[in-house]
């Protein structure tokens, strides 16, 4: 074998960096047996394991900083593969899964979760495209049930005569008092010391009373 085929194998191995990903969940404490799994699969697919992350918690939010990191790695092109355990410990729904492993395609990364015989490469073989379809679809029902959740609870609540939007400040200022302040030349922030309210509080009086002034041709 010629140097040059030895480089280029060597130049090849090099770039075959792996980050195991691992969320102990409240009832799965012990870790040992994944983290020896994950790092055996990692090496036993040519992969030199160069970021090992392992969190504790809900699977219930999607910005832990443990996940966060293996994302930024397959970003920044520290790590050519992330292996799991399995799907469920990458993301907190199908919707939050797909995206992960789409940020992971974008970077050029494989994911792999071990357990279930995943594996999800970059450059867009078939069984890859099909997974990733077959998720995307998981994904778009399940935003049409948030969406469908979401309409059947705003009608409820409208039904029982709930007000909906953003609630009415109870201590709005009035718009007079604003006026009178800013021309004494009282600044914004001392105008809502004094009324008890916010800036952004005082400076609507004021534009929804200009407002109505400027199309009724009245004053204050």
């Amino acid at each position: 074998m010629t140097a040059k085929r030895l480089a280029s194998m060597d130049r090849a191995a090099s770039n075959l960096r792996a980050a195991t990903y691992h969320r102990v969940s409240t009832l799965d404490q012990d870790a040992t047996n994944a983290r020896d799994e994950l790092r055996s699969a990692a090496i036993g697919r040519g992969f030199s394991v160069a970021l090992e992350i392992e969190e504790k918690g809900s699977g219930a939010r999607n910005d832990r900083p443990g996940l966060a990191r293996v994302l930024e790695a397959a970003r920044r092109g520290e790590v050519t593969a992330v292996f799991v355990w399995k799907l469920d410990r990458f993301g907190r729904s199908a919707l939050d899964l797909l995206a992960n492993i789409q940020a992971l395609e974008d970077a050029g990364c494989r994911f792999i979760a071990i357990t279930q015989g995943i594996d999800i490469k970059p450059d867009g073989d078939p069984m890859s495209r099909l997974l990733l379809t077959l998720l995307a679809a998981i994904a778009e029902y399940e935003r049409e049930l948030i969406r469908e959740r979401t309409r059947l609870g705003l009608d409820k609540a409208r039904k029982a005569g709930k007000r909906l939007g953003r609630p009415v400040s109870t201590n709005a200022p009035q718009a007079r008092a604003v006026a009178s302040l800013r021309a004494s030349g009282v600044s914004w922030s001392a105008v809502a010391v004094q009324l008890g309210c916010t800036v952004a509080a005082a400076r609507r009086a004021v534009e929804r009373t200009g407002q109505s002034l400027a199309e009724n041709g009245g004053t204050f």
